[in-house]
């Protein structure tokens, strides 16, 4: 009787204990639930996200601008960087704004460029962040070159330490394009190596300045983009305008600067 007893007593005890640990494991945890998620609702973070149209999304983390097609009368331009948010879309529209980093920079906010408030529309967790540029003097001469990454504002905090830091570089004389010597996707590839006297003669027979290469075969082409077969028309046409150049200015080839050699393609 005694040993029933006792077991009993000892089996309700266990129970008991047990039901009490997992009522306090589980108050813990709602009551850790709740802070964790107002504090990231109320951090919301943004971060650049400038992709490469590949089923990798290959991170770009530069991009350059040449005013060198635009009209005189054009003195500034305004170009966009894409950015995405973290968390859930929110009800209201939401502002981020750039922020420049010294080191690297040779561009004076104020009177080579200025950062005006990028849109994060409601319901949408992607926008742009835009920069205004300004055609100068010094641009003539000089390649304005802009490290920045993403000011904290009411809005955002900066998110993606990988995605936190951009490169813009423009001008309005010859600028090397940011992708003629990617790996694997460069414009060397097709052009050849860079010179500002094989990019000129290039500008001048075709009109385009930037060559945005498409980097997946099967993705859809985005405005701007240019299939492989269309940057093989392009070496075509650039060779056989270099052989009329070559024909109608016979000893007076084009020079390329860094090596003192003719220009080809």
């Amino acid at each position: 009787m005694d040993n029933n007893w006792h077991a009993m007593n000892f089996f309700n005890y266990t129970n008991t204990t047990i039901f009490a640990i997992a009522a306090i494991v589980l108050l813990l945890l709602s009551s850790c639930e709740k802070p964790l998620d107002a504090a990231y609702e109320q951090d919301a973070r943004i971060y650049f996200f400038e992709r490469q149209n590949d089923p990798q999304q290959t991170r770009i983390t530069n991009r350059s601008f040449s005013f060198l097609l635009e009209p005189s009368t054009v003195t500034r331009d305004t170009v966009f960087i894409k950015v995405k948010t973290m968390g859930n879309p929110a009800a209201h529209d939401r502002f981020t704004l750039g922020q420049a980093i010294a080191e690297g920079t040779n561009a004076v906010e104020g009177v080579d460029y200025d950062f005006i408030p990028g849109l994060i529309p409601a319901g949408e967790v992607v926008g742009n962040l835009p920069i205004i540029l300004y055609r100068t003097e010094r641009s003539k001469t000089t390649d304005m070159l802009l490290n920045l990454t993403i000011a904290e504002t009411p809005d955002f905090k900066v998110g993606v330490i990988e995605d936190d830091r951009f490169t813009f570089t423009w001008s309005d004389k010859i600028s090397k394009p940011g992708n003629w010597d990617t790996p694997n996707f460069g414009i060397v590839y097709i052009f050849g190596a860079y010179s500002e006297a094989k990019y000129r003669f290039i500008i001048d027979v075709l009109g385009i300045a930037d060559f945005n290469l498409q980097t997946c075969a099967r993705c859809p082409l985005v405005p701007g983009e240019y299939t492989y077969a269309a940057m093989l028309d392009f070496k075509a046409q650039l060779t056989e305008a270099l052989q009329a150049y070559n024909r109608a200015n016979p000893g007076n080839p084009i020079i390329d600067e860094i090596t003192g050699m003719p220009i080809s393609f």
